[in-house]
């Protein structure tokens, strides 16, 4: 197979058209034409993670966080880009394409909460039934505590971030990978009780508060990984042959201590 045949599988999982405006998406690094036999997945590419395909002998790294977003006028020695292009490292991302789309990060964490029927919190225009950011939907009544307990369980953490009403039983939650204030009127609009996301800042999570919404907060890039697994599976259905492994380099920059 070719990185062609990577692109064209990314594109079937999270077509790069549901990609915000300004997000920058698809291949980044690489040549299509390129022969392709193993494809590492990771949610940063650092130089870690890119010293890791090199040794590996990786033939393209998938990031969904883009390695390349604003414009750059320069590619010198010590630079993402540069390494893998100097290393024969294919880049692709999917990033803000794969959170809208189905099966992407928004439904992984729908699921870690237990929702049912889970559909678009913010609905994308034209296409409200089918995708949008973030995801909406009832949960099983629960009191607030064990609502993140089912968290922590599901996404293997030991510690989530809780702020709003702790006292209450909830029975629908809103969902929104990565940095989730801007979705904060939309889950309270939406009738959500708890919104679980990676990160919002400190002003909104007082927003939140004052509205009675509940922030369950993982920490931004372990809201994004805990999808990652299940895009493996799906890259490895889709090109039969291909090693598909997840780094062992990418971890969140942040610690508990």
């Amino acid at each position: 197979m070719f990185v062609a045949d990577l692109v064209r599988a990314m594109e079937t999982i999270a077509p790069t058209r549901l990609a915000e405006a300004w997000d920058n998406v698809g291949l980044l690094v690489g040549d299509e034409s390129a022969p392709l036999g193993r494809v590492l997945l990771t949610i940063d590419c650092t130089r870690a993670v890119v010293d890791e395909a090199a040794r590996g002998r990786w033939d393209a790294i998938v990031a969904y966080h883009p390695p390349i977003f604003e414009p750059t006028k320069r590619f010198v020695a010590g630079s993402i880009a540069y390494e893998c292009a100097r290393a024969g490292i294919a880049v692709y991302s999917p990033h803000t394409a794969f959170d809208v789309a189905p099966g992407g990060t928004n439904d992984v964490l729908a699921e870690a909460i237990g929702m049912a029927a889970a559909r678009p919190l913010r609905p994308a225009a034209g296409d409200a039934a089918a995708v949008g950011i973030g995801r909406v939907g009832d949960i099983e009544p629960a009191p607030i505590g064990a609502v993140t307990e089912r968290v922590k369980v599901a996404l293997g953490l030991s510690h989530v971030l809780l702020a709003g009403p702790h006292d209450r039983v909830v029975s629908r939650a809103a969902t929104c990978a990565g940095s989730g204030g801007d979705l904060i009127a939309d889950a309270v609009a939406a009738g959500a009780e708890v919104l679980l996301t990676g990160e919002v800042r400190h002003h909104d999570a007082l927003r939140a508060t004052a509205l009675g919404l509940s922030i369950v907060a993982t920490r931004h890039s372990t809201s994004e990984r805990c999808a990652l697994p299940a895009l493996e599976r799906r890259l490895a259905a889709l090109l039969p042959g291909v090693a598909i492994g997840r780094s062992a380099a990418d971890r969140d920059p942040f610690v508990f201590a």
